[in-house]
């Protein structure tokens, strides 16, 4: 029979989509297997991830390893830079879904017309459904672009404001905790459930997650459960815990989409002051770096540039790269070149209220500095400054 394969693809969102198929399959007895961001796993077994995509020769050999373990569905993330590369040329795709796109790996695409280009191919590479954001501008041309091809595989559509979309949702109510939210399947109102996990970007990687499920039969009320408990996903809006009620969120927001989301999700729940602890990788796609500058000083009363992954270039060269687009907004800030000063420096200038995000590494527990590989955990960094700035 082989396995049921779903590729996740776009710029942000796929890591969590995995994650949230995953608890809605288990929940109804399928095993799965998952390929990604944070690691590949399948029952037992887990390998640490070089590639969000990994090359053909380890794909073909993880496939077949979950075929041999007994798993009957693997849900993988499928790079841009895995479909430029055809890593997934031979694989058989059932399902495809598409998350959102916007500016992210222009050192290696160019242009953006590019890396959408590298994005659409997984749509022509499935055999059961295709699951489209319509709300992204380049989700809508994927599906027109699909049917002018006349691509015979199924378009299922999702949206949270076009009504006649396959999968829509109204929102009633989002908290810090989650939301609450109608689904509606074909314009009928199939009912109300919830996840726990905060913002509008969630709620619509749980719609494309819903959409892929209800396509593979599955109930709502198995929907339901799997949603609800899928506590959250390692490094996205991840709320450190620390016995100092000191709110500190880890995000691997990288790219200034997924920064202003995040941002804009903590401004909703704010009572006191955003602080921001941010930087922008080296050897990697250097216009967006005073674009990410710009949004946080837009949206956050404090930021500290820092390190991220600087890799061979001059740590002093991006974070004034970042500062182009920050010194226009008025935000206050400052610079503090080692990434744990950093996260102890946000720590210090807390109060009741506020809150702390730490973005672009999320669930990464390393730092590439010049070629070295250093261990740098976001998480622990931000737990142990907590517990000794109590002490």
């Amino acid at each position: 029979m082989g396995l049921n394969i779903i590729g996740v693809t776009g710029t942000n969102g796929k890591t969590t989509v995995t994650y949230m198929l995953r608890s809605i399959f288990e929940k109804n007895n399928i095993s799965c297997g998952i390929i990604g961001t944070t690691g590949h796993s399948f029952g037992n077994v887990k390998y640490e991830a070089v590639n969000t995509t990994p090359g053909a020769e380890l794909l073909d050999q993880l496939l077949k390893e979950m075929e041999q373990g007994g798993i009957t569905c693997c849900i993988m993330e499928v790079s841009s830079h895995g479909l430029a590369q055809d890593r997934v040329k031979n694989i058989n795709f059932q399902y495809g879904i598409f998350t959102n796109l916007t500016q992210d790996h222009l050192d290696y695409h160019k242009t953006l017309e590019n890396y959408f280009e590298a994005k659409k191919k997984l749509f022509n590479m499935t055999s059961k459904a295709n699951i489209i954001n319509i709300d992204d501008e380049y989700g809508l041309r994927i599906v027109k672009d699909l049917e002018k091809e006349k691509n015979e595989t199924n378009t299922i559509t999702y949206s949270l404001k076009d009504k006649k979309a396959n999968y829509y949702c109204e929102i009633a109510e989002t908290t810090e905790r989650g939301s609450k939210f109608n689904l509606y399947e074909n314009g009928k109102l199939l009912g109300a459930l919830s996840i726990n996990m905060p913002g509008i970007f969630m709620i619509y990687n749980s719609l494309a997650s819903i959409a892929c499920a209800r396509e593979n039969n599955i109930s709502f009320e198995v929907i339901k459960e799997g949603c609800q408990e899928l506590k959250g996903v390692p490094g996205r809006f991840q709320l450190v815990e620390n016995s100092s009620d000191i709110i500190a969120i880890v995000d691997y927001a990288h790219t200034p989409d997924a920064l202003e989301k995040v941002l804009k999700t903590a401004t909703d729940f704010k009572r006191g002051k955003i602080i921001c602890v941010f930087g922008c990788g080296g050897d990697r796609d250097k216009k967006k770096r005073p674009i990410m500058g710009k949004v946080v000083g837009e949206y956050c009363d404090y930021a500290i540039i820092t390190s991220d992954n600087p890799r061979t270039e001059d740590q002093q060269i991006i974070a004034a790269e970042i500062e182009e687009g920050i010194y226009h907004t008025g935000c206050n800030y400052e610079i503090i070149k080692d990434r744990y000063n950093a996260i102890k420096k946000a720590i210090e200038i807390y109060k009741k209220g506020d809150i702390i995000i730490v973005a672009g590494k999320g669930h990464e527990t390393y730092q590439i500095i010049g070629k070295e590989k250093f261990y740098f955990d976001d998480r622990e960094a931000l737990q142990e400054i907590i517990k000794n700035y109590g002490e």
